[in-house]
């Protein structure tokens, strides 16, 4: 599925944060959880309403626009990457939480080629991987609840799962502490000290074993 050529949208420049108008999301239902969804679909929700913006305090603040995040699952075997976030992250509210989730915003500059080539830059930028197997896409997460630090009530994501053959590990070491691959059991038992959109992917992954 390629977009490049048909998303029309505002980008001053590559670095521009992907966003889609609120009222347009879902035809502005308010939800929280993950929802499975197809390539296709996807194609016709963003190619119809992503537009770009420049990253800035008050977008950060705009509830009116969701912000979009490319959201990665690192998988080898039947085992999961997790990690813990120290107080070092950027993103203050995220501070010390555990993750199976890892990605970022998406950039004007990263729609190219197929969905799976918009993890490039993160994948990268995050994760040493000796090699990569396969790249899935199965739905989006949001969170519109009450249960919110303020972050995810202008972020949804786009959920990948990445699968790795042998070693893969964080790059950014000062930002993570806890790094083990788990099995899904095993991040049940962890489930509370995880992330609220971490939380909502696991309960998702589980139902399926």
């Amino acid at each position: 599925m390629r977009l490049e050529s048909v998303l029309m949208h505002d980008a001053i420049g590559e670095k521009d944060l992907a966003v889609v108008p609120r009222q347009n999301l879902f035809s502005g239902e308010y939800w929280s959880g993950v929802r499975e969804m197809g390539e296709e679909e996807l194609f016709q929700l963003l190619s119809r309403q992503m537009v770009f913006k420049e990253r800035t305090e008050e977008l950060e603040k705009d509830e009116s626009l969701k912000q979009v995040i490319p959201y990665f699952l690192v998988r080898r075997d039947d085992q999961y990457l997790t990690a813990r976030r120290k107080n070092t992250q950027g993103e203050k509210r995220l501070h010390g939480g555990r993750l199976i989730g890892f990605g970022g915003h998406l950039r004007a500059g990263d729609i190219k080629g197929r969905m799976k080539d918009w993890l490039e830059r993160e994948f990268d930028e995050e994760i040493e991987a000796e090699k990569v197997l396969g790249i899935s896409f199965f739905g989006v997460v949001n969170h519109d609840g009450p249960e919110d630090n303020g972050v995810h009530k202008v972020h949804f994501g786009l959920i990948f799962e990445i699968q790795v053959e042998d070693e893969a590990k964080i790059r950014e070491e000062d930002k993570f502490q806890e790094e083990e691959f788990l099995p899904i059991e095993s991040l049940i038992w962890k489930r509370e000290e995880m992330e609220l959109w971490s939380r909502l992917v696991l309960d998702f992954i589980a139902q399926g074993k």
